[in-house]
């Protein structure tokens, strides 16, 4: 796991109340700004692992995405923005959190407002989600974000079964977006990027042992797992 240096969280700035789970914008010791998902929150440390793994595996296949880095809350971290129901998430959440990286001057964008332009993102996000199984990206909750320069991002990848499949041993023969995805009309295209199978392993020295600890196995039975999940999608029929 990375050292904590500059991961410190020094200052919640903003709740994002809009969120069940409250992720909040948080400045770390090396002055860089991230959303923060709670571990005292929504699916736990569990998810804060299945997120960060998910947003590596997506930008690998291209999706734009910001970066994940697990960020310190430290012990007694005071109270600074919003209501004692947040404040007693934050108790719940000291140790190891998910930081995303803040997309500025950002808004949710909504489907009516997707061009051309947008296409080369919306083809990679949706190829991403089929490997992910991400069953969180509809025509009503698009998770797409929209920055200042008009560039489309994927946000929110907490709800992909991708995860669990591997460990499990559940193993798709195939990879179709789940029913009712935004982008279903993808799903008869093949993937185009192979991926590396031993890619996770190193992630996985990355996650912070906690989060480990909620899958009951060991960092190799997690990274062979996910390796068999990659095989399985580079086993596909390719153009």
């Amino acid at each position: 796991m990375a050292d904590e240096g500059g991961h410190t969280v020094v200052e919640v700035l903003q709740i994002f109340s809009q969120a069940s789970t409250r992720p909040c914008l948080v400045r770390t010791a090396d002055d860089r700004l991230h959303v923060m998902k709670l571990a005292g929150a929504g699916p736990g440390p569990r998810g804060l692992l299945i997120e960060f793994l998910a947003l590596r595996f997506a930008r690998l296949l291209g999706a734009p995405v910001p970066e994940a880095t697990p960020v310190l809350l430290p012990q007694g971290f005071p109270w600074m923005v919003g209501t004692d129901e947040f404040d007693e998430m934050i108790q719940r959440s000291f140790g190891w959190n998910l930081g995303v990286g803040y997309v500025p001057d950002a808004e949710l964008a909504a489907v009516e407002t997707f061009d051309e332009a947008d296409a080369a993102a919306l083809t990679a996000t949706g190829e991403a989600d089929r490997f992910l199984h991400n069953v969180d990206r509809t025509a009503k909750n698009p998770n797409l974000l929209r920055n200042a320069q008009r560039r489309l991002r994927a946000i929110d990848f907490d709800a992909c079964l991708f995860f669990d499949r591997a460990v499990s041993g559940r193993i798709p023969e195939s990879f179709p977006l789940p029913r009712g995805h935004l982008l279903s009309d993808l799903e008869k295209r093949p993937p185009l990027i192979r991926l590396d199978p031993e890619a996770c392993r190193a992630w996985l020295t990355e996650a912070p042992a906690e989060w480990l600890a909620t899958t009951g196995r060991s960092p190799a039975e997690l990274a062979s797992a996910l390796a068999s999940y990659v095989e399985a999608w580079n086993g596909q029929r390719w153009p």
